[in-house]
C-alpha cells in the first residue's frame, strides 16, 4: 500500500505519487472539515464557503505532509541513501528509503528533518493566524490558517512519539544505536516501543468505539494495527541485516535460471512450463540480455485458438518495470527490490546480462540455515537501554494514548467577555449614554482528551461534566449549535422587551407555539418529548410563547400531570417535578424557545453580530444594558458590571449553569460586580469578586440604582 498507484511529481529525481487509498482519506478529511469542524468553529457561513474551506485546508494539510516527507527524503539523499519515492496513502505519507542508515548520526539527521519541516510550517501558519486575527481577516481564511497551524503541531507531536517506525522511534533508535553500539539491538528496542504504542492505539480506538467516537475509533484501531506490523517488519529487517551482513546476492541467488526467448509462442511456453512445474514466472532473454519477464497468469488471458501465433513478447512485462539487482550487491541492500511483484528480483550484470534470480524464498532459506547453524546471531554483549530509558518511553507512550483518547466528558472553562455597550444601537426613542461597562460572560466548552480532562479536573477554575449534561443524546452537534445560536438571538430580543417594560414602555410579545430545543436526561420529559416538538396547549389552554408555558407549569404544584398537545395532533402527558437549575423550581425538564417570536417595541433596536455565542445566558446582561440606555437613571455609574442569567419578557431571571467559570472570567476582565440568578449565588462566591443574586430584572436595577444616587 505504500507504493504509488500513479506518480504526479518529481523533486531532485524523487518520484512523488499517490496510492488510491489517499483519495478515500482526502474525501473523509474534506467531509469532516466541511460538515463538522468548520461549521462548529465558525458558525453562520454558507455551505459553499464551508466546502471551499475544507478543500483548501485538506489540500494544504496533505501538502504539509508531503513537505514533511520531502524533508526526510532530501536529507537522506544528502546522506548518500537511495530514495525509492514518496507516496501519499491511507495513513498520510511515507518516504521509501532503500537500505539501512550508515551511522547513528545519519539516522538522527534523516529522522529529524521531517519534524523540522513541521515546526516551520506550524510557525508559518501560526503567524498567519495571528496576523489574520489582528487584521480581521474573513472567517473563512482565518479558519483555514488556524486549522493548518494546529494540525501541523499535531502531526509533529504524533511523529515524535518514540515508537518505531515513527520519526521519534527513529530518533530513539539513533540514540540507542550510539549507546549500545549495535544497530540490531537498537532496532529491537525501538521496535518493541513501536509495538507497544500500536497496542495503545488499538486500545484507545476500541475505547473510542465504545464511547461513541465512531469513525475516529476505527481509524485508531487500523493505525495501531499498522504500527504493530511496521514495527515487526523493522525488527525483522534489522535481524536480516545482522544475519546476512556481508553476504552477496550471488551467494543466495538461483543461478542460470530457465529463460525463454521473446519469439517463443504461447503454446511452446505452456509445454515448457509443464516440464518445469516449479516456475510461475520466466525471464525473457534476447542475446543474453534481460528484456522482460512473462508470468504464467498472463497465459490464461490468451484464448486457446490464438496460442500458436501469439508470442511471449506480446505478454511479457518489459525489463524497465522488472526489479533488478547486481550479483555483487549486498543482500541486505537488495531486500528492498523483493517487492510485491512476485517477491523476486532478476540478477543482472552492468551490461544487462541475466545471471540469476533472487527470491524471498532464497532469503528465507539462508536465514533458516544461519539460525540452525547458530552463527551470526545479534551481539550478546550489546549494552541494554536501561530502566530509566524504558520508564521515560513508557510515560510518553501512555501520555500519547491519553492525549488521543477523548472520554465522554466536557470541560467547562472560563470563556470570553464582551462589552455590550458596543453591541446595542437604539433608535426611535431617547437614550442616555452608558457611563460604565456591561459585560457578557461566557464559558468555553471543550471535549478534551483524556490527558486534558485529567489536567482540567485538577484545576479549580475548570469543571468536568458528562457530555450528556451539555449535549443531549441523539442530537446532531451541528443542529444543537445552530439551535443554541437561535436561542441566543431570541434572548436578546426578550432582553429588549424586559428592559422596555422595566422603563414603563408598552411591549407586545407573541408567538405561534413553544418549540422544544433540548430534553434534559433523566427528567419527566425524557422519552416523552423530543427536540423539535412544538407545544400548542397545556391542559387545553393555548400557549403561544415560552413564558406562558412556564407560567402554566409553575401554577400547579410539583407532581401534577400535565396534558400537552403537540403540533400535528399528538397528545402526551408529562408530570412536573422540582428540578435543580430551573427558575421557579418546578418544571418538566425541557429547554424551549418561542416559535415565530414577535416582539413589538416602541423603538428600534439592533444588536451586533456574535457568531461565537450561543444559548440564553446573556439575556440578563443585555437587559441591564438596554435598560440603562432607555432610562435617565445611571445604573452603571462608571462601574464594570458583569452578569449572567436567562431573561423572560416579563423580567424573570433564570438559572444558566457554569456560573463559577463565568465569575472567574468576569474577575479577569476587571468587573467590580457580578449579577447572577439567586439560585446560583453560592457557586459564584469565593472568586474575589462582589456577587449579587437576583430573581428579576427590576430587582437587579434597584440594586444598581443607589450607586447613582
Amino acid at each position: 500500500m505504500t507504493e504509488s498507484s500513479f506518480t504526479f511529481l518529481r523533486v531532485r529525481g524523487i518520484p512523488i505519487g499517490i496510492h488510491w487509498t489517499w483519495l478515500l482519506v482526502f474525501a473523509i478529511v474534506v467531509w469532516s472539515l466541511g460538515t463538522v469542524l468548520f461549521p462548529a468553529t465558525y458558525p453562520g457561513l454558507d455551505g459553499a464557503t464551508y466546502l471551499a474551506m475544507a478543500v483548501a485546508a485538506a489540500l494544504l494539510f496533505f501538502g504539509s505532509v508531503l513537505a514533511h516527507e520531502l524533508g526526510h527524503a532530501l536529507r537522506a539523499l544528502d546522506e548518500g541513501q537511495h530514495i525509492e519515492g514518496i507516496t501519499l496513502w491511507l495513513f498520510g505519507g511515507v518516504a521509501r528509503l532503500r537500505g539501512s542508515p550508515h551511522s547513528p548520526g545519519t539516522e538522527l539527521r534523516v529522522a529529524a528533518a521531517g519534524p523540522a519541516i513541521s515546526v516551520a510550517l506550524a510557525a508559518l501558519f501560526g503567524g498567519a493566524a495571528l496576523a489574520g486575527d489582528r487584521l480581521d481577516w474573513p472567517a473563512a481564511a482565518q479558519g483555514v490558517v488556524d486549522y493548518l497551524s494546529r494540525i501541523n503541531l499535531i502531526l509533529l507531536a504524533f511523529n515524535l512519539v518514540p515508537a518505531l517506525p515513527l520519526d521519534g522511534g527513529r530518533i530513539l533508535r539513533a540514540w540507542l544505536w550510539r549507546r549500545q553500539a549495535s544497530f540490531v539491538a537498537a532496532t529491537r528496542s525501538a521496535a518493541r516501543a513501536g509495538r507497544a504504542f500500536g497496542i495503545v492505539l488499538v486500545a484507545v480506538g476500541l475505547l473510542e468505539l465504545f464511547t461513541g467516537a465512531g469513525l475516529g475509533g476505527v481509524w485508531l484501531v487500523f493505525l495501531g494495527w499498522f504500527l504493530i506490523q511496521a514495527a515487526q517488519d523493522e525488527a525483522t529487517m534489522a535481524l536480516q541485516r545482522q544475519v546476512l551482513g556481508g553476504r552477496r546476492v550471488r551467494d543466495l541467488m538461483t543461478p542460470d535460471p530457465v529463460a525463454v526467448p521473446p519469439d517463443l509462442t504461447v503454446a511452446e511456453l505452456i509445454e515448457l512450463a509443464a516440464r518445469a512445474r516449479r516456475f510461475s514466472t520466466y525471464p525473457v532473454v534476447e542475446d543474453g540480455r534481460l528484456v522482460g519477464v512473462v508470468p504464467l497468469r498472463a497465459v490464461a488471458t490468451v484464448p486457446s485458438e490464438e496460442r500458436e501465433r501469439r508470442r511471449v513478447r506480446d505478454l511479457m512485462v518489459p525489463a524497465r518495470e522488472v526489479p533488478t539487482v547486481s550479483p555483487d550487491q549486498e543482500v541486505v541492500d537488495a531486500l528492498g527490490a523483493l517487492g510485491d511483484r512476485g517477491a523476486r528480483a532478476m540478477v543482472t550484470t552492468e551490461d544487462g546480462r541475466l545471471v540469476g534470480i533472487l527470491s524471498a524464498a532464497d532469503v528465507a532459506h539462508a536465514l533458516e540455515i544461519e539460525r540452525l547453524r547458530g552463527e551470526r546471531q545479534p551481539e550478546p554483549a550489546a549494552r541494554g537501554p536501561g530502566l530509566l530509558v524504558w520508564a521515560v518511553v513508557a510515560v510518553i507512550l501512555l501520555g500519547a494514548g491519553a492525549a488521543l483518547y477523548h472520554p465522554p466528558y466536557v470541560v467547562i472553562a472560563p470563556g470570553e467577555t464582551a462589552d455590550l455597550g458596543r453591541d446595542i444601537i437604539i433608535s426611535g426613542t431617547a437614550t442616555t449614554p452608558l457611563t460604565g461597562r456591561y459585560l457578557l460572560t461566557s464559558v468555553r466548552l471543550e471535549r478534551a482528551s483524556g490527558l486534558g480532562t485529567l489536567l482540567a479536573a485538577l484545576r479549580t477554575d475548570r469543571d468536568v461534566v458528562p457530555v450528556g449534561r451539555v449535549l443531549p443524546q441523539g442530537v446532531d452537534p451541528r443542529e444543537y449549535a445552530a439551535s443554541q445560536r437561535e436561542v441566543f438571538q431570541e434572548s436578546r430580543r426578550l432582553a429588549a422587551a424586559a428592559a422596555a417594560r422595566a422603563a414603563g414602555l408598552p411591549v407586545r410579545v407573541s408567538g405561534s407555539g413553544v418549540r422544544v430545543v433540548e430534553v434534559l436526561p433523566d427528567s419527566p420529559a425524557a422519552g416523552v418529548l423530543r427536540t423539535g416538538d412544538v407545544i400548542v396547549t397545556v391542559d387545553g389552554q393555548p400557549v403561544d410563547d415560552a413564558g406562558e408555558l412556564r407560567d402554566l407549569v409553575q401554577a400547579r404544584p410539583a407532581g401534577s400531570r400535565l396534558r400537552l398537545e403537540l403540533e400535528g395532533g399528538r397528545r402526551v402527558t408529562v408530570p412536573s417535578a422540582r428540578l435543580p437549575g430551573v427558575s421557579g423550581g418546578v418544571g418538566i425538564g425541557v429547554a424551549v424557545e418561542t416559535r415565530d417570536l414577535r416582539i413589538d417595541l416602541p423603538f428600534q433596536v439592533r444588536f451586533a453580530e456574535r457568531r461565537d455565542i450561543g444559548g440564553p445566558s446573556a439575556g440578563l446582561a443585555y437587559a441591564l444594558a438596554v435598560a440603562d440606555l432607555l432610562e435617565r437613571q445611571d445604573y452603571a455609574s462608571g462601574r464594570t458590571i458583569a452578569a449572567t442569567g436567562t431573561i423572560q419578557a416579563d423580567g424573570d431571571v433564570g438559572e444558566v449553569g457554569g456560573v463559577e467559570q463565568k465569575a472567574i472570567a468576569a474577575r479577569r476582565a476587571g468587573a467590580q460586580l457580578f449579577l447572577v440568578p439567586r439560585e446560583e449565588l453560592q457557586q459564584a462566591r469565593d472568586v474575589g469578586l462582589a456577587v449579587q443574586g437576583v430573581d428579576r430584572l427590576e430587582q437587579a436595577l434597584r440594586f444598581l440604582a443607589p450607586a447613582a444616587a
